[in-house]
């Protein structure tokens, strides 16, 4: 018993030996000239001095790429590993040979390159090459004659229906309905019950600018109150209602941005303020300015 339990503690530290430095490949056959990856690892437990495998070339393959040598803990210790990418140009099953660390060494790997896929079938008929031969013209193809016919078509059909006048590139075309929407917009905006404040004031400003953009060409959406205000003022409006809506403007940063707390007679009198300025801007005869080919 005492011979049996002495001779399994000698096979357990052998087996552990042998798994001291280990070498590892992806694929075990491969095509010349493909690549493949190849792992080298040295394991050491606590209290041994670390050391590793100084791999330069390997007889047979050519290194591609070698990665750093990097560094993996265990229960028991320390493993260090390093990759490669190699690949090989010489056919044949080609063994890369053990790699020596102190008193231990890696088992010998092959690695089989052949010239394809599949291997050569020596029982299949052998087949001579043959000599040249002159390939057979094809026959005269008259396909040019339906070019010809797809081309006539092609004519009748824009002479007998010639295109629109085409429209300039760039050119504004007025939303007649975006009038009767700003103003359907700002009575429903009107008769919400105890509005939200920053909302209601977000709301109304946004419904002045679709109806500048869309009816008079004045994108303002990434523009500030200031800026909106020095194209505004270009429409030419009463003095005093522009005074008037620019007002209503600042008033809407002061909520929107100062948490200031309008009343409900501040927010009807913007209201009534909105809704003056752009009928006058709708019933003056105001020039449309020339489309922005910008925008800030």
């Amino acid at each position: 018993m005492k011979g049996y339990l002495l001779l399994l503690i000698s096979v357990l530290t052998m087996s552990v030996a042998a798994q001291r430095v280990v070498l590892k490949a992806d694929k075990q056959k491969i095509l010349i000239g493909e690549q493949f990856h190849l792992r080298v690892q040295a394991n050491f437990y606590k209290g041994e001095a670390l050391d590793f495998f100084e791999v330069d070339t390997i007889p047979g393959f050519e290194v591609i790429d070698k990665s750093q040598i990097d560094t993996s803990r265990f229960n028991e210790g320390v493993a260090l590993i390093q990759n490669f990418t190699l690949t090989s140009w010489d056919s044949g099953k080609i063994q890369i040979a053990p790699l020596v660390l102190g008193s231990y060494k890696t088992r010998p790997l092959a690695i089989d390159v052949a010239y394809s896929p599949h291997p050569f079938d020596t029982t299949q008929p052998y087949h001579d090459i043959h000599d040249i031969m002159e390939a057979k013209r094809p026959s005269e193809s008259s396909w040019y004659w339906y070019l010809i016919g797809v081309l006539i078509l092609m004519l009748l059909f824009l002479l007998f229906f010639p295109r629109g006048k085409p429209k300039k590139s760039g050119e504004f075309v007025s939303d007649e309905g975006a009038y009767r929407k700003a103003l359907k917009k700002l009575d429903a905006l009107q008769r919400k019950p105890t509005p939200d404040n920053k909302l209601f004031y977000t709301e109304l400003i946004q419904i002045l600018r679709e109806y500048l953009h869309k009816r008079k060409n004045v994108y303002s959406f990434s523009k500030t109150t200031e800026d909106l205000s020095l194209q505004i003022e270009k429409l030419n409006m009463d003095k005093d209602q522009y005074q008037q809506l620019v007002q209503t403007l600042v008033l809407s940063d002061f909520v929107k941005y100062a948490k200031y707390q309008s009343t409900e007679q501040e927010r009807r009198s913007s209201v009534e303020a909105i809704k003056e300025s752009i009928v006058e801007i709708e019933n003056s005869h105001i020039p449309t300015p020339k489309l922005q080919t910008s925008i800030s």
